[in-house]
């Protein structure tokens, strides 16, 4: 099987998974424990930590362990809700991840503003940047690059933006990091990320924040913001992984070229096909296919049979009755957001990887063409 899910989560290293099974083995004591053994783990966690904090030019004390992005995201929330007594509203965009948009419905109620966008999957800047210097916000919060179509957003301007206005802001940094440069993430006030998104282990992630941000009690873990015993095995194992993602960060324009080919191929080789954030600066793994006819979970279907292995859309968004943010951004019927297709490759796919794809979905679309003559059901 070819797999090209890889935003929804990648597989775990052999180096990462090498690691992750020493220290299970070895360090498995509890970092917070007295004796000799616990103080070898806690001394090896916090190189862990030094070493992440150097890395985006934080501080050590400002990189907390957590089970991912989506705890991280909603912790910001929940401390800018009630931990400040919050007066002004929220700005977000109107695509962020589910754990950004339903936190922001969650714990600011009535006070969201959603960020004017191009229409296209990018905010737009300007307009953007006039809410912040006219109305009263309390919190700023922007995707790095879109989890769906891969579009890249204008996240560290934004944040230089609010640095100058004396906003908050906080950058779902989950889809970037692990695929694009990161030092510019020292710009914000909080980012956040998952170490399963580039060949860590699930469960396991970071927030980095230049504010204490309480998390949860019950410990004295993490600085005293985030009580429970700390992972350390899944810790070493994601600052493997993103040693080895960092390592290859160079490859990726000409990665983005074999994307590129792939999107062509789908235009000329699929009629009325689309793809959404064509035109804008994306992620170079990521391509969001609108496919013309037939329902996507038919097209997913027949690609796994194919043996290659892809999704509709964010896997967070599967099963919720509003479905993908982004169709409805682009203002999709519900029709046409049942035949989006989302591929998204990693670092261990090859461009013959990519137009071997290409020729399974003209295949796929040729046997649904022929399904549907054959059949009296109507397709979607």
């Amino acid at each position: 099987m070819l797999y090209f899910d890889n935003n929804a989560t990648t597989a775990l290293g052999h180096n990462a998974l090498s690691s992750y099974d020493v220290s299970l083995l070895e360090d498995w004591s509890n970092p917070s424990s007295p004796y000799r053994a616990g103080s070898r783990v806690r001394a090896k966690l916090e190189q862990a930590r030094e070493e992440l904090a150097g890395l985006f030019s934080f501080k050590k004390d400002q990189i907390i362990f957590t089970s991912g992005a989506t705890e991280a995201n909603n912790a910001i929330f929940a401390h800018f809700s009630t931990g400040l007594k919050l007066k002004g509203s929220c700005l977000v965009s109107p695509f962020e991840h589910p754990s950004v948009i339903d936190s922001a419905k969650y714990w600011f109620d009535q006070k969201i503003i959603y960020m004017p966008t191009d229409g296209n999957g990018l905010v737009n800047l300007d307009e953007t940047c006039s809410i912040i210097e006219t109305e009263k916000i309390s919190l700023v919060s922007l995707m790095a690059a879109n989890n769906e179509t891969g579009v890249l957003q204008p996240w560290q301007e934004l944040a230089e933006v609010c640095s100058s206005n004396g906003v908050y802001f906080h950058c779902d940094a989950t889809q970037w990091v692990g695929k694009l440069d990161t030092s510019g993430l020292c710009t914000c006030d909080s980012f956040s990320a998952s170490a399963h998104k580039f060949c860590g282990p699930k469960g396991i992630g970071w927030l980095a924040t230049k504010a204490p941000v309480k998390m949860q009690l019950g410990g004295s873990q993490e600085f005293g913001l985030r009580g429970g015993t700390e992972n350390y095995p899944a810790i070493v194992s994601m600052m493997v992984a993103l040693r080895d993602a960092q390592e290859r960060i160079a490859e990726v324009n000409n990665r983005a070229l074999w994307r590129d080919e792939f999107d062509k191929g789908i235009l000329a080789g699929i009629p009325n096909s689309q793809i959404l954030g064509l035109g804008k600066k994306r992620l170079w793994n990521t391509s969001m296919v609108l496919l013309p006819d037939y329902e996507n979970l038919r097209w997913v279907g027949k690609l796994d049979k194919l043996g290659f292995e892809v999704s509709t859309g964010s896997a967070c968004s599967v099963g919720k009755e509003q479905g993908s943010g982004i169709a409805d951004h682009y203002g999709l019927t519900t029709g046409q957001g049942h035949r989006l297709v989302r591929v998204s490759s990693y670092f261990d796919h090859s461009q013959s990887d990519w137009r071997k794809l290409l020729s399974a979905f003209c295949i796929v679309y040729k046997e649904l063409r022929s399904d549907s003559v054959s059949s009296s059901v109507l397709s979607l």
